[in-house]
């Protein structure tokens, strides 16, 4: 990983969330950074709680051709995201579609699972998750979003 990129990404860790996205900036003007420098805006802005921009920012990086483990992170991203702004059916649909590209993805079934939830496919809800602990026992990506999913465990209608 460029070291720039990794600055920035130290930088949102200390919740400098603009100093993070002001060098990230200089950095989508070189072709070989640009989507990988909008995908950690776009996490600097989620991780700041302003989801509606953070949601520019992850389709810009998948327009811009990502690729591997960060193309997987930005459509993740891209569908939480649009589960918290209440944009339920096109969060459906990109979580399905993500389930279907990567099937060894368990991360993303617990994400997918609170959307049906949120869109009152409870009982298909429950089968998602059921299934999730009947055929992948805890992963390490699960283990990466277990912060999340117990918040989201004690706010499930969130």
């Amino acid at each position: 990983m460029d070291p720039r990129i990794q600055h920035a990404i130290a930088l949102r860790a200390t919740g400098k969330y603009e100093q993070s996205r002001e060098l990230l900036r200089t950095l989508t003007a070189l072709p070989t950074l640009k989507a990988e420098a909008l995908l950690n805006i776009a996490w600097s802005y989620d991780n700041e709680g302003l989801e509606d921009t953070a949601a520019e920012y992850y389709l810009a990086a998948i327009d811009e051709g990502l690729k591997g483990e960060n193309l997987f992170e930005a459509r993740l991203g891209l569908a939480c995201t649009w589960r918290c702004l209440g944009k339920y059916a096109p969060a459906k649909q990109a979580f399905e579609e993500i389930i279907r590209d990567y099937p060894d993805a368990s991360e993303a079934i617990p994400f997918y699972a609170l959307c049906l939830h949120n869109l009152g496919e409870h009982d298909r809800a429950m089968t998602v998750m059921l299934e999730l602990v009947s055929n992948h026992p805890p992963t390490p990506g699960i283990q990466r979003y277990a912060r999340a999913l117990a918040f989201y465990a004690q706010n499930v209608s969130m």
